[in-house]
């Protein structure tokens, strides 16, 4: 076992975690946002602001497996440096190359390929160490600030990038997104590690890939509510595509309401998730996670429900889009209850050398599900008014976690009879 870390140890760890987090998510996300306006203006194509939700999904699918055992049989600070340093090259050879090539979107899918086999290392990696960077005590704490963080850069990244695009330009980003994955991969270097596990286990590393994987997915499957977070995990992220979908067609295409007021709207629910784990910080650590999970859930089915009143009700203008307002911050605010906590208990369940396997497993399974769900509903906001959609997808979310429900409070009793 490695050296215990100690409070303050564990706040200066939060406070380079975060820092790290804040500067290096607002850099990709003004990436991502403008590459997709060089695309659009280069290529003309509809999938210019696409490529990173089809890229990122089949990369994570492809290395689930290796990533996991690598992240689980490897010392993590290294791995971290490693994937960072990978980064911060793929930016400097992409401002050297991008002038010189006439293709710029095989340009951009080689580039983003490249950084998100990195970037699936660093997640990886990073959700396996937060043991070896804070003390049990804290892990709550760090996992509601860097979601809290999240919310927060997603609230500016689309303005500033807006901004930045038309004052330096595409390549101006670029080279000021190396800059930020410098800082990145330094502040990481200061950061200092405590392995949990001084030695690999020689009987574990001799298996095959799939061996060793499949002892994380065997957890997953032997531990009932684990393997519950997981599931629902997956299946609010393929229904809650609905609203990054359903809302731009409905407000935009079909009601005619505009861009601004869509953005009021986007912005409520992530300022919503913002105010949600802010509040988490200050409140103690839930003491049964499932059933609070779930009856957060069955809320949140409950508000999507709503939404699709809204649209069928004969509401329009500024009354329809305050009523969104609302429900979309209420929305942010419920899915930061629910997200947090389901992380936090993910780090306090699984133990630390299995947490690269069982982390890899859950964040592919999420990126993909959220692909298909924006396919999914792509077809049936193109098929269906919004507000039956919408409602819809909240009786299906109620209906799934009320049988849920029931399951866990039927294991729950069963486990109190073996226990006598």
């Amino acid at each position: 076992m490695g050296i215990q870390i100690t409070n303050r140890q564990s706040i200066i760890q939060i406070v380079k975690a975060a820092s790290s987090d804040i500067i290096g998510t607002l850099g990709g996300d003004v990436f991502s946002f403008a590459l997709g306006l060089m695309l659009l203006h280069a290529t003309h194509s509809a999938i210019s602001f696409g490529l990173g939700s089809i890229i990122y999904p089949l990369v994570g699918l492809l290395l689930v497996v290796p990533v996991g055992n690598l992240v689980d049989h490897r010392r993590h600070k290294p791995l971290l440096l490693t994937s960072r340093g990978v980064v911060v090259v793929s930016f400097g050879v992409y401002a050297l190359v991008a002038p010189h090539v006439s293709n710029v979107m095989v340009l951009a899918v080689i580039v983003l390929t490249v950084i998100a086999c990195a970037d699936k290392v660093t997640t990886t990696t990073y959700m396996a160490s937060v043991h070896e960077l804070v003390n049990d005590e804290h892990v709550k704490t760090l996992a509601t600030i860097e979601q809290a963080a999240t919310a927060g850069i997603q609230l500016v990244s689309p303005v500033l990038a807006a901004m930045l695009y038309s004052w330096i330009g595409f390549e101006g980003i670029v080279r000021a997104e190396m800059v930020v994955e410098i800082t990145t991969w330094l502040i990481a270097l200061s950061m200092r590690f405590h392995p949990l596990v001084d030695e690999e286990n020689p009987t574990e590393t001799s298996k095959s890939p799939w061996a060793q994987f499949r002892v994380g997915l065997d957890f997953i499957r032997t531990h009932f509510t684990l393997q519950a977070v997981v599931t629902m995990g997956v299946f609010l992220n393929f229904l809650l595509a609905s609203i990054d979908v359903g809302l731009p067609y409905a407000l935009v295409q079909t009601r005619h309401l505009g861009n601004n007021r869509l953005s009021w709207v986007l912005s409520a629910f992530a300022g919503g998730v913002l105010l949600g784990n802010i509040v988490l910080t200050a409140l103690p650590r839930f003491k049964n996670v499932l059933m609070a999970v779930l009856r957060l859930s069955l809320s949140l089915g409950g508000v999507i429900a709503v939404i699709g009143i809204c649209f069928i009700a004969p509401l329009q203008g500024m009354t329809l889009i305050g009523w969104l307002i609302g429900l979309a911050l209420i929305s942010g605010i419920v899915l930061a209850f629910v997200n947090t906590p389901m992380s936090v208990y993910m780090q306090m369940t699984v133990p630390t050398k299995l947490l690269g396997r069982v982390g890899s497993t859950f964040s592919t399974l999420m990126q993909l599900a959220l692909p298909l769900g924006t396919a999914a509903y792509g077809l049936f906001f193109q098929k269906f008014p919004a507000g039956p959609v919408y409602l819809v997808t909240g009786i299906v979310i109620m209906v799934y976690i009320g049988f849920n429900l029931i399951l866990v409070r039927r294991h729950d009793a069963a486990e109190q009879i073996k226990r006598g």
